[in-house]
């Protein structure tokens, strides 16, 4: 009995002691402590936002095929954060079919349906998709952002974070893309389709209704149309909140918009503007700096649960446009406005004579003007418009006279022989303005037309003229005056050898 009772207590001893060791911290586990801490560090600064968070596509299936309504076809995802070499790959799921495509390559175009391009300059990538029509059914897409890039070392980081400086960093953001038929019985009772003379569709205005007797199950989902908005400051913005699988009348009992600065007091401003069967539209001003985050909330009536949304305005740099503030007839000039581009706003810059509008751009793009002879001694404005407010200010431009022309040399060669160096200005009658000389006394002239020098600049032309006796036998002098294709004259020049 003793035997026994000493072998239990030896045993029990030793499982004590194995109990103890597996207390005890591992050196493996101290070591990953410092890099898991690490690595919560590197996941900050570096977000990816998609510009729409749904991309629809509107399809009418009849008798002939397959038509598009309407669609959005192109979303932009952009990043934020102190990086560098920043690469895009996108996972477009059927979540129907269980199948997925994986885009990494800009430069694969072998997927009809989709493709992506980076844009280096706006720190961004745009997204392409058109609708597989073979699959005449409704769809839906989820398309999955993942962006890879490394910290920017620009000696704001700590000392040990100069190893994470090499290392790369993830972010990820989705979307999603929706194929909707529409009936065409339907959509040709559909007030708010616009049909053509010859029965085609043009467009669609307005949402899709909400069938009467559709019994919501409780569930909805609200998106906003865009994830960011880009707007100039102090500008008007709007985006639209849609609601799925109910509408705002019926099944929302409660709904709020909360707008957060993230500098201060900068003078954005965000609030309902317009409310409608299943859609909402929220306005307000641009930040002068910094981001407007807008959070929008909706209480669901029948099980009182809130749905929030959320997405930024972030403002964009004014810049000057580009052009000349003095002007001459008959020249063709080019403005560059440097208007940015603004998503579903009306942009137009133009060239004003008083109320009349002399010539205007589509869209901001750059434009030519070439003023009339007639325009000379007039003021014009060089205006900008951004959904109808003045963007920027008024620039003046003036309609100025060319010069005179100008024998600018005369330039002894030999016994008998001078060159004459003239300059013209300008153009007349949309060609270049170049001049004649008249001269008086015992001399004749040429144009020596294979050595005229190169213009100093696109309005100024040289000339070089050859003169020498008319004869011989009589002393080398003369006047001389340049007269330009519109009839004015330069000064007089004398000459004695």
């Amino acid at each position: 009995m003793k035997l026994r009772y000493r072998k239990s207590i030896e045993i029990y001893f030793v499982l004590y002691l194995a109990a103890l060791i597996f207390l005890l911290p591992s050196p493996e586990e101290d070591n990953k402590k410092p890099e898991d801490k690490s690595s919560k560090i590197f996941q900050i600064p570096f977000t990816i936002q998609p510009e729409k968070t749904t991309l629809n596509c509107r399809l009418l299936l009849d008798s002939t095929g397959v038509k598009i309504l309407s669609m959005d076809s192109v979303n932009t995802v952009i990043y934020f954060g102190d990086v560098e070499n920043v690469d895009f790959e996108f996972t477009i799921e059927d979540p129907m079919l269980r199948q997925k495509l994986l885009l990494k390559d800009e430069r694969d175009t072998t997927n009809p349906y989709f493709r992506f391009i980076d844009n280096i300059e706006s720190q961004s990538a745009l997204f392409f998709w058109s609708p597989p029509i073979f699959e005449r059914a409704n769809k839906t897409y989820n398309v999955i952002v993942t962006a890879y890039a490394r910290l920017k070392d620009d000696g704001k980081h700590a000392v040990n974070d100069g190893e994470l400086s090499n290392r790369i960093i993830k972010a990820q953001t989705k979307f999603s893309l929706n194929m909707i038929y529409i009936n065409a019985d339907l959509a040709m009772n559909n007030p708010t389709i616009q049909i053509n003379p010859n029965g085609t569709i043009n467009s669609i205005n307005g949402q899709i209704p909400v069938f009467p007797g559709f019994q919501p199950s409780g569930e909805i989902e609200i998106r906003p149309e865009m994830g960011f908005i880009n707007s100039v400051a102090y500008h008007k913005w709007k985006n639209i909140i849609n609601i799925y699988g109910g509408t705002f009348s019926k099944d929302i009992i409660k709904y709020y918009v909360q707008a957060f600065n993230d500098k201060g007091d900068n003078g954005g401003t965000a609030s309902v503007v317009n409310v409608e069967n299943n859609r909402i539209v929220i306005g307000g001003l641009t930040p002068a700096y910094g981001r407007l985050k807008v959070i929008f909330t909706a209480i669901s009536k029948y099980n009182k649960k809130e749905y929030s949304v959320d997405f930024s305005v972030v403002p964009i740099k004014m810049k000057e446009p580009i052009f000349d503030r003095a002007m001459y007839p008959d020249k063709t000039y080019t403005i560059d406005p440097q208007i940015p581009l603004l998503l579903g706003q009306e942009i137009k810059a133009m060239i004003r004579e008083g109320n009349s509008i002399r010539v205007q751009s589509e869209q901001g793009n750059k434009f030519q003007f070439t003023p009339d002879i007639s325009d000379t001694g007039k003021i014009l404005t060089l205006e900008s418009y951004i959904d109808g407010n003045l963007y920027g200010q008024k620039y003046q431009i003036k309609i100025l006279n060319y010069p005179v022309p100008v024998i600018k040399d005369i330039q002894y060669i030999r016994n008998g022989e001078v060159n004459i160096k003239t300059l013209s200005f300008g153009f007349y009658n949309r060609k270049e303005n170049i001049s004649v000389l008249e001269v008086e006394g015992n001399a004749i002239v040429r144009e020596l037309r294979g050595t005229i020098p190169e213009s100093p600049d696109n309005i100024t032309f040289v000339q070089i003229f050859r003169c020498t006796p008319r004869y011989q036998n009589q002393p080398f002098s003369f006047k001389v005056y340049a007269v330009d294709s519109r009839g004015k004259k330069s000064a007089v020049r004398n000459y004695e050898e």
